[in-house]
């Protein structure tokens, strides 16, 4: 065996034993700006960078429904600022494990930077006075790439709605007062970090999560965008309902009244049962999407899929094409098939996994 070789070999074993890495992978010019999916998403910046404020999120899961809408929620509204067109993501590289573990601590004379109440400190809820509410739940970071530059840094604060252990529910106007406030302590946190200073620009979405127990997500309500120090948070009106339901029905009558047609066609096709929800998300008032699931019990394949084509064709009950509808088809439990209807699209994509 050459020198050569045997020069390829062990460096060859090095990598595997450092990860599969190489000391190259942080560099910024090994750094591929992937592009998205789909038009008008952001693209990733690669190789990947995990963070270890993933296992703070871990700790402090509110619900698997609330986590993974906050992310996606965020990237959506932070377009208005940081266009797809320009900039890819990766993962939050600054609030790392033990930044969040004392950003979400408890304010004391140790830990003035905590975002959350001290211990002994009293909140109005507007429903009764708790002592040492937790209101700051969890922070989710996503950082904006620009030739291969990180040149923005997006926040979700997570806050909690229903606090204390009587399960009192804060106000809006209390949480939207104690939430801008927390946003601003932490922005002056991180203008505080060498590497984000001054003069990066910052976006900040304030969500409040419903309680555990809720299949539907929270909701973004307040928005700010930091040039330096300080700026003016605007509103977000932002909503889930459940479809079929009386607050879906008095918010776009229309479609949940073509919801319900939807879901009588479908009822009766199969011997067994066949179960269709909703769940629609409104921005400023308005249908913006609609995840469906429908559930059935078919014995056969030629079941299944004569459902799944049915369904298919009645999406186009659907008049509205202002709002995306994506539908899940589960049979026993085991997705077999996914739908979209984008907006301003009449045709529908249908991938079946059968």
């Amino acid at each position: 065996m050459n020198i050569k070789s045997l020069a390829l070999i062990t460096c060859s074993i090095a990598v595997l034993l450092s990860g599969c890495s190489s000391p190259d992978d942080d560099n910024p010019e090994t750094m591929v700006e992937t592009k998205a999916l789909q038009s008008g998403d952001y693209g990733a910046a690669l190789p990947f960078q995990s963070t270890t404020a993933r296992q703070q999120h871990q700790i402090r899961n509110a619900s698997l429904v609330d986590n993974l809408y906050i992310g996606t929620g965020l990237l959506n509204y932070a377009k208005g600022r940081f266009s797809p067109s320009s900039y890819t993501i990766q993962e939050g590289q600054f609030l790392v494990y033990d930044e969040l573990d004392n950003l979400l601590s408890r304010e004391s004379d140790s830990n003035p930077d905590a975002l959350n109440p001290a211990n002994d400190a009293e909140f109005e809820t507007g429903k009764g006075i708790v002592k040492g509410a937790v209101l700051v739940r969890d922070i989710y970071e996503v950082d904006f790439i620009r030739d291969k530059e990180t040149k923005g840094v997006g926040i979700a604060l997570v806050l909690n709605g229903v606090v204390g252990d009587q399960n009192l529910t804060v106000s809006d106007d209390r949480l939207q007062a104690f939430g801008e406030e927390a946003a601003r302590k932490l922005v002056t946190y991180l203008r505080k970090m060498p590497e984000i200073g001054d003069s990066m620009p910052i976006y900040v979405a304030l969500y409040k999560n419903m309680s555990t127990e809720s299949t539907l997500p929270g909701a973004f309500f307040s928005e700010a965008y930091f040039e330096g120090r300080s700026a003016r948070f605007s509103d977000i009106d932002e909503q889930w309902v459940m479809f079929p339901g009386d607050e879906a029905s008095a918010l776009d009558n229309a479609s949940a009244t073509q919801f319900l047609q939807v879901k009588n066609s479908l009822a009766n096709f199969l011997p067994d049962d066949v179960s269709m929800i909703g769940k629609g998300r409104f921005s400023d008032g308005t249908l913006s999407e609609l995840h469906i699931t429908v559930e059935m019990y078919a014995k056969t394949a030629t079941e299944a899929l004569s459902l799944t084509q049915y369904l298919k064709s009645l999406l186009g009950t659907f008049s509205s094409l202002d709002y995306k509808i994506q539908v899940e088809v589960r049979c026993q439990d085991i997705t077999i098939a996914t739908m979209v209807r984008n907006i301003g699209d009449k045709d529908v994509e249908v991938n079946t996994l059968l």
